[in-house]
This record gives C-alpha cells, structure tokens and sequence, in this order.
C-alpha cells in the first residue's frame, strides 16, 4: 500500500547547511518521537487548492506538483503556521492564527481560506529536491516529495503542540552530532538528505541528492538508520506471508557485521553487493557473517557472500547442524561479545553480544549492541504478523522463556527480520508475549468444554485467520497442544485432546 506525501526542506539561507526541523509527538504512531521535516500525506481537498505560476514564471505546473505544491503549503501552515499565499495584500497575523486554529480543528479547508483572502499558491516558490518511496520493510509505504521553501524574511516558524511537540532551526552538522550522541531520533530519509547537506550547502546539495534518489528509483538499497550503527536492507525472499522481504542488517560502523543475508535471488543480491561495495568504497571493513537461525529466507546469499568477499561465517552449533552446505568458521554461544571498534559518536568498548534464544528454531540467537541498546532480533518477533513456532523444530515454551528475556535486555529499537524496526522494542516484545497467553488461555477454555480434535480446536482458536492460512495455523496450534503436553495441562487421547 502506498500513499502520497510531502516534506519541505525549510531554509533561512541557501547558503547553510541549516533546516527546520520539528519533534513529532512520541505518542504517534508512526515516526513518534523523531525529528523530520514538516510535511504529511496529500489529502482530496488539496486538489482544490489554486495553484500556479504567478505572471513572468515558467509554464503552469503539471497536475501532480500542483497537488504536491498545495500539499506542501498546507502542511507548512498547519506545522509551521508560515503562509505561502500571494494576493494584494497579506491577511493580518491575527486573521492567520485564528485560520490556523480553524484548519486544524477541521472547521475551515485550506482552499477556502485562500479563496476567502483572494490569494493563491505560487508553485515556483517550492523547488523540487527529490523524490524518495519507503523501502519494502514497512507494510504502509510513501510515496514522498522533498521541495524546499524559503521563509520570507519577515516570517518566523512557531509550532503549536499537538501532533508536533517543537521546532527549530538546526545545521545539518549538529542535527547529526545529536542523533550519534543518542539524544534526538530522525526519520531515516531526513537521515539521508541531512548527509548530503552537511557536504555542501541548501543550494549546491541538489544534484547529489537527485543523482542518489534516483539511483533508488531504480532498485538500490537505502543506506537506512533508525538508530545509529544499524543499517537496515531488506532483500526480497519467499518468507511466510504477509511478509515478503528479510531485513538483512549490518551492524557496527567502521567494523560491519552482515547479519542473515537472505535473499537467493541473483538480482536482490546485486543490490546487496553494490551496498557492500558502497561502504567498503568509504573505509569500512567487513568482519563476518552472522546467522540468526537456519531457515532458507535468512541464509540464501551466505555462500556467494563468503565467497565473493573471502567472510568468515559465524552461528550457532545448533544451526550449523542444519546447513551442511555452509562452511563455519566458529560457532558462537550465548554471552559472547564482538568487537565493532568505535561507536559513531566516538566512543570506545563498543561490542555486539550475542544471545542465545531459542524457540522458533534450536540455535537462534539474537544480537545486541552495547551502545544504543538496539537488537537484531531474527525471527523471535514481527512487526508484521504473529512469528510462526512449527513444531518440525520449533518448541513454543522455550520460545516463551526466549521472549521473556528479550524482554529483560531490550531498551530501544528492536530490529526483526520481517516489517519495521520497533522504537519502542519492549513494548512490542510484551505485545507478543500477551498474544501468545491470550491464544493459550482460549485454548485452554475450550477444551475445558471436552474432548477436542485439532480440527475443531482449529476452527475456533483460530475463527479470525482467513481459510488461506489453516495451514499454518494447524502447525501453530499443535505447537500450541506440545506446549501445554510438556506442562502436564493437556494430553492427548485417540486423537483428541482434553485438559489433564
């Protein structure tokens, strides 16, 4: 699902490296907390918005840029409470906040504030700096317009409290020095754009920034952070739906581990490769290759990996038993540490340990970097669907026991291999962990109605999964049954399965 959107680069000097930048509530749900750009997504009513060159400018806007431009204007005003509006004569600051108020309450439309002062929307005051979609890790995916606005010399941004929390003018330099130092969270693509910035300047930042969009137009994986010392490339594999691509991640900054790099498709791999490439081109260096677990959608490119960058390979004992193929040059245990050298803002001792968890398969493991505190979790949890615990060899109660203890050492993000990282990974964790009791506890009342077989238990633990996906849903469910087996709460008689 993709949707439109804008975010506007708002600049006091062409020749600085500083934007406006504004602090999201932490309360939302998308982006909460983080530092972005004003902008939002395009609504129906900003195609009613008047927008064009004024007389003596370039030819009239195409029909998707003046959506864009009205876009743009509006959210400015509503984030910003600056007006882009030209007429005779400025509406009064007074006339303004009170329009403000009314727009945001949603009493008045935008349009109808422009047609009521007699003024409209001058296209070429919102230069177009690129145009950048989310990558496929995130199920709601925008489609969004960068442009930069210049803030008339009389005008000042002021941001009111409510989806916002506060504003202000940063050079791009220190915008970053705050994200390394952990003090301020930033959208990834506002991440990306406030690199480029930093190397030049408002106005000389253009061409690398289009040439570099453009590049992933066509296919190249983002440089994408979250948080710092965690690049996030999801490559498309065959995992079970709705996912349909594994996060592989490198992890470190100036000394990288690759973790699970998924993908056995040639043309996702280039895209790994020209990534790999793109880092070793800046002076990083490449440690190995860790393995979360086994299975086929997190090991696909490990040997062409190994083989084209000459990559130690490191997992599990447990996992390595079930990739023969794979030549291992160790095996890791739980309470081991790897040395990523520097953390990005400088600092020493920076280490990725190693957590043994299993459940979903017998040698997981998950990783967490001692600095920021965020983990690379595999499979022990999705910001997507339920993680699948099959009981070919998967074993629900230790996976249980490995939640509860990715829960006691998560602090921050929570990277899965499958949807989004999660800001707030504890949260997430025990989200899990209250939708597994919950499924428990309505299995275990209905079969204090009597003796069940797995087709009927089927049919009413798991009423809400469509009928596509009984399949899995068996396997999760007799997982389910071992579980409460091993505990002495359920056991199995002819074929049916009744409380003890």
């Amino acid at each position: 699902m993709k949707r439109l959107a804008v975010s506007i680069l708002l600049t006091r000097d062409l020749d600085s490296t500083e934007a406006f930048l504004v602090q999201r509530n932490p309360e939302l749900s998308f982006f909460g907390g983080f530092l972005a750009f004003p902008g939002g997504t395009v609504d129906a009513e900003d195609a009613d918005v008047p927008v064009r060159n004024l007389p003596g400018q370039e030819a009239e806007p195409d029909g998707e840029f003046r959506i864009f431009v009205a876009t743009a204007a509006r959210e400015l005003f509503e984030e910003t409470g600056i007006w882009a509006g030209h007429g005779k004569t400025r509406p009064p600051r007074e006339l303004l906040d009170d329009y403000r108020r009314k727009l945001l309450d949603e009493q008045i439309q935008f349009s109808e504030i422009l047609t009521r002062e007699d003024q409209i929307l001058d296209a070429s005051d919102f230069l177009p700096i690129c145009r950048i979609t989310t990558p496929p890790f995130q199920p709601v995916r925008y489609d969004t317009w960068f442009l930069r606005y210049q803030v008339p010399p009389d005008a000042r941004p002021e941001v009111w409290p409510g989806e916002l929390e506060s504003g202000e003018f940063l050079r791009a330099e220190e915008a970053l020095s705050r994200w390394r130092s952990n003090q301020v969270l930033i959208v990834p693509p506002v991440l990306i754009l406030l690199r480029e910035l930093m190397e030049s300047d408002c106005r000389g930042f253009l061409p690398v920034v289009k040439k570099l969009t453009e590049s992933y137009a066509r296919g190249k994986l983002h440089q994408v952070y979250f948080s710092p010392g965690v690049l996030l490339a999801p490559l498309r594999t065959r995992p079970l739906p709705p996912s349909t691509h594994t996060n592989a991640c490198l992890a470190g900054e100036e000394r990288l581990y690759l973790v699970d790099p998924g993908s056995d498709d040639p043309g996702e791999q280039e895209k790994l490769w020209e990534l790999l490439d793109e880092l070793l081109d800046e002076g990083r260096t490449l440690q190995g290759i860790l393995l979360t677990h086994h299975h086929s959608d997190h090991v696909g490119a490990v040997s062409e990996c190994r083989q084209r960058y000459g990559l130690p390979v490191y997992a599990h004992q447990l996992t390595a038993e079930f990739l023969p193929e794979i030549e291992f040059a160790g095996f890791l245990e739980d309470g081991q540490a790897l040395d990523l050298g520097r953390a990005p803002d400088g600092k020493p001792g920076w280490n990725l340990n190693v957590y043994h968890l299993p459940g979903h398969a017998p040698g997981h493991l998950a990783f967490r970097e001692n600095r920021y505190g965020s983990v690379v979790a595999g499979d022990l949890i999705s910001t997507l669907s339920p993680i699948l615990i099959d009981p070919s060899n998967g074993d629900l109660a230790a996976y249980m026991a490995s939640l509860k203890l990715l829960d006691s050492i998560t602090e921050a993000f929570v990277y899965p291999a499958h949807g989004p990282p999660a800001r707030e990974g504890r949260r997430t964790i025990r989200q899990t962990i209250r939708h597994r009791e919950k499924r428990e506890a309505s299995l275990l009342e209905i079969l204090e109605m009597g003796a069940q077989t797995p087709a009927a238990l089927l049919d009413r633990v798991y009423q809400a999964v469509p009928k596509a996906l009984h399949t899995l849903a068996m396997r999760s469910l007799l997982s389910g049954l071992i579980k409460l087996q091993q505990e002495g709460k359920a056991r199995e008689v002819n074929g049916r399965y009744e409380l003890v």
